[in-house]
């Protein structure tokens, strides 16, 4: 033999010892091999053991095999092994992950998934569950020879979505996928559960005026200045006192709560920014101790909306500005940025971040996200980050 020789061992069977793991490697101890890799699975009594050795000029496959085997035998394990190719490891050009939750996890929704991805000559290298609460959870470790065009990719996998119930998450696989520091989240529809102009309109007796114009806005259809202008102009006459009692009620999207509570943990800086109005978005920041808030001044006038708006409109663009700005200000790298919303004024805030993540959002926006979630709760973003159900419910203990 000229040169070392790889192998690929796999262990497999079921058994309620203990100690399968010492027994093998203090087998190989007295053979001349390395360890190149080794990834174990133990559940319920199951176990796979999966191994790469490199076997030195001086030994041999069948001093190896008699070995491994007698261990085997022992445990009633089936065991396997297999020489490699003799080529050089390509180093990949570009890593990604991309993440997958689910209720249901039909074999069809799988195939569809993987073949999709070779077609699109993405190599699938890994694949690995991760804890989560009655959801399936996978993170699927993916390798390309150029970077992958992210939106034509999400565009094609989010054709899924209208036969099967998933999300996706599309990232690079790099130190800053779980070394996270910022977070900007847009209010009505994403960090509470309704849109604050539609309740204020049934306040003016304008419900229907403004629910239309508002739908015209979420789609992209009119721009979003515009919109707001003409929604607040049916808002005057409303009293302050009757705009304080609603805000006072605002009913807050599922998992809010533990969803800042472990990032604030985490050290995350966290902000709110809305294209709605600072009377609400200021209560907001109090209540939850958040770190940022912006959003439009309405004017007032003898306790009552006056129907128009103070100084500039924050709109999708200034969103963006604010979160760019932020991050400068904090010393934070773009990797370390998350964005989340909704609506189509909400697309340059959550392409400045490297994750953006599309909430329950309509497909416009969904399409030219990093990442979509179309779950009730919004704490499951944190799945894409990596974090376990385990790991959640060791910090956040209500």
């Amino acid at each position: 033999m000229n040169s070392a020789q790889n192998f690929l061992i796999t262990i497999q069977g079921t058994t309620n010892e203990s100690d399968v793991l010492e027994r093998f490697t203090e087998k190989l101890e007295h053979l001349n091999f390395s360890i190149k890799d080794l990834h174990y699975l133990n559940f319920q009594s199951s176990l796979s053991l999966l191994m790469r050795l490199e076997l030195a000029q001086s030994a041999d496959k069948e001093s190896l095999t008699v070995v491994l085997e007698k261990v085997a035998k022992q445990y009633q394990l089936e065991l396997l092994v297999f020489p490699l190719p003799q080529i050089p490891v390509a180093v990949p050009n570009h890593r990604y992950i991309l993440t997958l939750l689910s209720r249901q996890l039909p074999p069809q929704l799988l195939t569809k998934l993987f073949r999709h991805l070779r077609e699109k000559q993405l190599c699938v290298t890994e694949v690995s569950p991760l804890e989560a609460d009655e959801l399936h959870v996978f993170e699927i470790k993916v390798h390309a020879d150029k970077p992958i065009e992210r939106q034509q990719l999400m565009k094609e996998l989010l054709e899924l979505k209208s036969e099967y119930q998933l999300d996706l998450a599309l990232q690079d696989d790099d130190l800053f996928r779980r070394n996270k520091r910022l977070i900007f989240m847009d209010a009505d529809m994403t960090f509470i559960q309704q849109e604050m102009i539609d309740e204020m309109s049934k306040l003016a007796g304008k419900e229907a005026e403004v629910e239309k114009i508002t739908r015209l806005a979420m789609n992209g259809e009119i721009q979003f200045d515009e919109s707001l202008r003409q929604r607040v102009a049916l808002l005057e006459g409303v009293r302050l006192s009757d705009l304080e009692r609603l805000i006072l009620n605002i009913p807050y999207t599922p998992g809010v709560e533990r969803l800042v509570f472990i990032l604030k943990t985490l050290g995350y800086k966290i902000g709110i920014v809305s294209g709605g109005f600072t009377r609400v978005i200021d209560h907001i920041k109090q209540r939850f101790n958040l770190d940022y808030g912006f959003a439009n001044t309405l004017e007032i006038k003898n306790g009552e909306l006056t129907g128009r708006i103070l100084g500039n409109i924050l709109d999708g663009h200034q969103k963006g500005v604010i979160l760019r700005e932020v991050a400068l200000k904090e010393n934070i790298l773009p990797e370390q940025v998350i964005a989340v919303g909704d609506g189509a004024n909400d697309l340059e805030m959550l392409s400045s971040a490297s994750l953006g993540i599309a909430f329950n959002a309509k497909r416009y926006l969904s399409e030219r996200a990093a990442g979509s979630l179309s779950l009730p709760n919004l704490d499951a973003l944190l799945y894409f980050l990596g974090i376990s159900k385990t790991e959640i419910r060791g910090l956040f203990k209500p």
